[in-house]
């Protein structure tokens, strides 16, 4: 693609932020821009004139895993110059990339970062509406999301496609496309055969986002305390052989017992509903079902995988580290500060960088 839209952004930057003056534009030979950049954008900062050079790298499209090949492009920059990589539509993904690197970044909607001594514009928020496409699978949905479960269950380890496949129980032909979005997304890296997750805290965090429990709320009022109304209903779920898992902050209390609850919330599975009838069930426990004032909440679930391993604390089942991170995610206020407390005592070789590692190693995580 040409450079001239990356021209035409720079100087539409320049003139919105009164921060720089574009001075000239050198577009590189095509042999030389396979090896390199672009082209060489000279501009004079505000209010002295200083100049700086910017190597531009434009694409047409940019997804992580290409944004990655260009940063080995833009390794050969002059360590005085700075690097900036222009595209009509920059994912936060991309952008969180380039930032890590200090690549600076431009889109068609004026969203950018722009680093250099004692040179800085940072633009972000500008509408800009990224492009269909109708191919690409989402990895964290219901059923792909399988895939990045078993990839963090498991977070240092090289897995074959069909090895995969089969410990997440899905489709090779679907594991085959979660492959292929996750190594888009730069989620996901192949060597020697094997895929390896890049950086399992940033997956997480990314499925975290996503993340939505598939499930039918049931808000009862026991007349027992949380702990008990728990017993209460573990023991009658294992009589009847239905999968159950206690999350959220009556599961963080039991791996880290630094958050109070007042509240249970338990997943069940929903085959109970087949079983018994509701109103059996809740007079089993004690409870009735209500729309205020609640002190529990049964998740009815028929997804399976939120029960995969689950440990036995205490005589109960709780959802995994895994699991009980994404729960606690998504609920406000001491959420957030339990999922931390569980990433730092439950989930060390998930929030352990890699980076380090692969350092000393040459490259290969052992």
């Amino acid at each position: 693609m040409t450079f001239i839209p990356a021209a035409s952004w720079l100087r539409q930057l320049g003139f919105e932020t009164r921060a720089f003056e574009v001075l000239s534009i050198v577009e590189e030979k095509r042999s030389q821009r396979d090896a390199g950049w672009d082209c060489i954008v000279t501009i004079a900062a505000a209010p002295d004139g200083r100049q700086f050079q910017l190597f531009v790298e434009m694409r047409s499209q940019l997804t992580p895993q290409l944004a990655i090949a260009a940063f080995q492009k833009l390794s050969l920059v002059p360590s005085n110059g700075i690097r900036l990589l222009c595209a009509p539509y920059i994912s936060p993904r991309v952008a969180e990339l380039c930032r890590n690197e200090n690549v600076g970044y431009l889109d068609g909607a004026g969203n950018c970062w722009l680093a250099g001594p004692g040179f800085f514009i940072n633009i972000s928020g500008r509408a800009n509406p990224r492009p269909r496409s109708d191919s690409t699978i989402d990895p964290f949905s219901k059923k792909s999301s399988r895939i990045v479960r078993a990839l963090l269950t498991n977070p240092n380890k090289g897995w074959q496609l069909q090895q995969l496949a089969r410990t997440a129980d899905v489709s090779l032909g679907l594991a085959s496309k979660v492959k292929h979005a996750l190594l888009e997304e730069a989620f996901l890296e192949e060597r020697q055969r094997l895929l390896y997750v890049r950086d399992p805290a940033k997956l997480l965090n990314a499925w975290a986002d996503q993340y939505h429990p598939d499930i039918k709320p049931l808000h009862l009022f026991a007349m027992t305390r949380p702990q008990e109304t728990e017993r209460n209903l573990g023991n009658w779920c294992q009589s009847k052989k239905i999968a159950y898992a206690v999350t959220q902050l009556a599961a963080a209390w039991r791996y880290s017992p630094m958050v109070r609850y007042e509240r249970s919330v338990v997943y069940v599975d929903r085959r109970v509903e087949l079983q018994v009838s509701i109103e059996e069930f809740l007079r089993q426990i004690n409870a009735r079902e209500v729309d205020t004032g609640a002190n529990c909440t049964l998740w009815l679930t028929d997804d399976s995988s939120v029960f995969s391993g689950s440990t036995e604390i205490d005589g109960l089942n709780m959802v995994s580290p895994l699991q009980l991170y994404l729960d606690l995610k998504q609920l406000p206020g001491r959420g957030a500060e339990a999922a931390e407390a569980i990433a730092e005592n439950e989930l060390q070789e998930i929030f352990t960088s890699v980076a380090d590692e692969r350092k000393q190693t040459g490259g290969e995580p052992t």
